[in-house]
């Protein structure tokens, strides 16, 4: 095999019912100078077999198969074993539009970009949205603190990204962390002079209505897991992001007192800050600030 133009890598769980749509949407892209890694995480289902099944026909499929450890640890195999000149993520609950890598790979030639940020569709019980990424600035710490601020999504599946940046700047994912996994890997990118360029065109369809995910089952788990995340944020950020690691923290507390998964103690032993700077934050709602002032006295509701 020829070396790709394209990477694209899928992290693969116990995906049965949705893996044929994620694969099929690739094969059937306009662009056929691509590769696909399927990194099979311990499936307990037919999912390494689909994997197998599809290797099996086409050449450009490459499978590996690991045990269970995580996303963020299938997609760090995926990254190492990549070929091609520039690589993207897609979860195999999501599939693309035929047009995508095309688009992608033709923005990315023509700028001579480091990534490409495109729009997406989100679908949710048969209604699709699509979803304009609000780029005040391509220069990369605009874009970070926008991604860190929820302006622009956070996750790798929409944006194409020359893949020597990984060896580049040795950027990897994190082991345990599967929780913003994404977001960590573009800290690592994004605090560097790196050439980004957006385009307003959706092609991707990220399905919201996968009930098993980790970001949707709230536990003690999970808080801590977000928790480590924010420690890993602040060792990989400069100074000048303190505000929005503050923020993103902010937000770990309020999802952590909603599910009632935090102790007074926690509360302000984690990312400790004033009452002033809690409630005057622009970035979190005035119902959140409530809740987090009560808190700061001692009442959970």
């Amino acid at each position: 095999m020829n070396t790709p133009s394209i990477s694209v890598i899928t992290a693969v769980y116990n995906a049965e019912t949705t893996l044929r749509r994620c694969i099929n949407s690739i094969i059937a892209q306009s662009m056929t100078d691509w590769e696909l890694l399927l990194v099979d995480d311990g499936s307990t289902d037919s999912s390494g077999l689909i994997c197998d099944e599809y290797a099996a026909r086409d050449n450009r499929i490459r499978v590996f198969h690991k045990p269970n450890e995580g996303v963020a640890s299938a997609r760090q195999l995926g990254v190492e074993n990549c070929k091609g000149k520039y690589s993207i993520h897609i979860d195999s609950d999501d599939w693309a539009e035929p047009q995508m890598l095309e688009r992608l790979f033709h923005a990315a030639t023509i700028n001579d970009a480091d990534m490409v940020i495109a729009d997406f569709f989100t679908e949710r019980m048969n209604n699709t949205a699509y979803c304009y990424q609000n780029a005040e600035s391509t220069k990369p710490y605009a874009v970070l603190k926008g991604i860190l601020n929820l302006t622009i999504m956070g996750s790798l599946w929409h944006k194409l990204i020359r893949h020597s940046l990984y060896k580049k700047f040795n950027v990897k994912f994190i082991d345990g962390i599967n929780y913003c996994e994404d977001v960590l890997i573009l800290a690592q990118m994004l605090i560097h002079d790196v050439k980004i360029v957006f385009l307003h065109k959706a092609f991707y369809h990220y399905d919201a209505t996968n009930t098993t995910s980790v970001t949707r089952h709230y536990t003690q788990q999970s808080y801590m897991m977000r928790k480590h995340f924010i420690e890993e944020l602040t060792h990989i950020l400069p100074p000048c992001f303190g505000k929005d690691i503050e923020t993103a923290a902010l937000n770990v507390k309020i999802e952590a007192l909603i599910h009632h998964v935090m102790t007074k103690q926690e509360f302000h032993s984690f990312m400790p800050m004033s009452l002033v700077k809690m409630t005057t934050n622009k970035n979190i709602a005035w119902t959140a600030k409530i809740r987090l002032f009560l808190a700061h006295f001692g009442i959970f509701l």
